[in-house]
C-alpha cells in the first residue's frame, strides 16, 4: 500500500520560515535615528543661534570701538556755504549738538534737514575723524523775482523754479508778471507759465557780458498764450516764442537791438516769433 506523504505541513513550515526571514530582513533595513525633518529643524536652529551670537558680538564691538568710544565725541561742526548763509545758521539747521558721538550721527538725516531749507540746493555732510563733522552747502541763486508780499518784498526764484525766500533788496532781477502769486516758500513753479522765462534767463546769464548789456531784462509778462513779452529797462519790447533754440533767438535779438541802436532807428520792439517780420536781427 502506498501512502501519500502529507506535504501541507512542510509547506506551511517553509512559508512561515520565509515570512520570518522577510520580516527580519525588512526590520534590519530600516535605519534607527531622527527623521530628516528634525535634522533640518535642529540645523536651522543651530545656524540661527550662531547668527544671533555673531550679531551680538559685532554689535558689542561696534559700541566698544565706535558709538561708545570717547575718542569720537563730536567737538566741532564745520559749516561752509558757497553763498551768504552764515555758519551759525547752518549749524542750527543741521540739528547737531557738540558732545554727540560722531558715529551716532545719521548723515542722511542731517543732509535731509538741510536740504529741506528752500535756499539750500545741495548739502554734503562728512565725518572728519576723530571729532569733527563737516557740512558743505551749495546755495540756490535767485534769477528772477515775482509776486508782491508784505513790506514791498518779492519772492525770489532760482533757475529750477524754486521759490527761495522773500526779499526787497533784489529789484535788479527780472520781474515775472502773470504767474500765480499764491505761492509758499519752497514751492516749484518751473512747470507753470513762468517756466519758459527761466530757461531764457539761464541762457542769457551764460552769454558774454556785451550781450547781457544789450538785453537788460526788467519785466517779463507770461500772460499771452502765444509768446513771452520781454520788456527791457528802457521799455524796449521783445516778443520771444515759448519754445525754440533759445541761444540762437537771444543772439538774433541782440543783433537786432545793436542795429537799432547803431543806426538810431525809430523802433522800440522786436518780434522773434517764426511769423515775426524782424526775427532775424536787423529790423526792416
Amino acid at each position: 500500500m502506498w501512502f501519500k506523504a502529507d506535504t501541507s505541513k512542510s509547506k506551511r513550515r517553509k512559508s512561515r520560515k520565509t515570512s520570518l526571514l522577510q520580516v527580519s530582513a525588512s526590520y534590519k533595513s530600516s535605519p534607527v535615528g531622527l527623521p530628516a525633518g528634525a535634522f533640518f529643524l535642529f540645523g536651522g536652529l543651530f545656524l540661527l543661534m550662531i547668527g544671533w551670537g555673531t550679531w551680538l558680538f559685532f554689535s558689542w564691538m561696534g559700541e566698544l570701538l565706535f558709538t561708545q568710544n570717547q575718542r569720537f565725541v563730536l567737538h566741532q561742526v564745520e559749516a561752509r556755504s558757497d553763498g551768504l548763509l552764515p555758519e551759525s545758521i547752518l549749524q542750527e539747521w543741521s540739528g547737531i549738538q557738540v558732545g554727540d558721538n560722531l558715529y551716532e550721527v545719521d548723515l542722511k538725516d542731517v543732509r535731509k534737514r538741510l536740504e529741506n531749507q528752500a535756499i539750500v540746493r545741495r548739502a554734503v555732510v562728512q565725518r572728519r575723524l576723530p571729532d569733527t563733522l563737516r557740512v558743505t552747502i551749495n546755495e540756490r541763486v535767485p534769477i528772477a523775482r515775482m509776486g508782491q508780499v508784505e513790506g514791498h518784498m518779492n519772492w525770489l526764484v532760482d533757475e529750477e523754479g524754486v521759490v527761495i525766500k522773500k526779499s526787497f533788496e533784489s529789484k535788479h532781477l527780472p520781474f515775472l508778471l502773470g504767474v500765480d502769486q499764491n505761492v509758499t516758500q519752497g514751492e516749484v513753479i518751473i512747470n507753470g507759465p513762468g517756466g519758459p522765462v527761466l530757461d531764457y534767463l539761464v541762457v542769457l546769464r551764460a552769454m558774454p557780458g556785451k550781450i547781457q548789456d544789450l538785453l537788460p531784462v526788467h519785466v517779463v509778462n507770461v500772460g499771452h498764450p502765444d509768446y513771452l513779452d520781454f520788456r527791457l529797462k528802457d521799455g524796449f519790447q521783445i516778443k520771444f516764442p515759448r519754445e525754440g533754440n533759445l541761444e540762437e533767438l537771444i543772439m538774433e535779438a541782440s543783433r537786432g537791438i545793436y542795429e537799432i541802436q547803431n543806426q538810431n532807428l525809430p523802433l522800440n520792439s522786436l518780434d522773434m516769433r517764426p511769423e515775426g517780420q524782424n526775427k532775424i536781427g536787423a529790423p526792416e
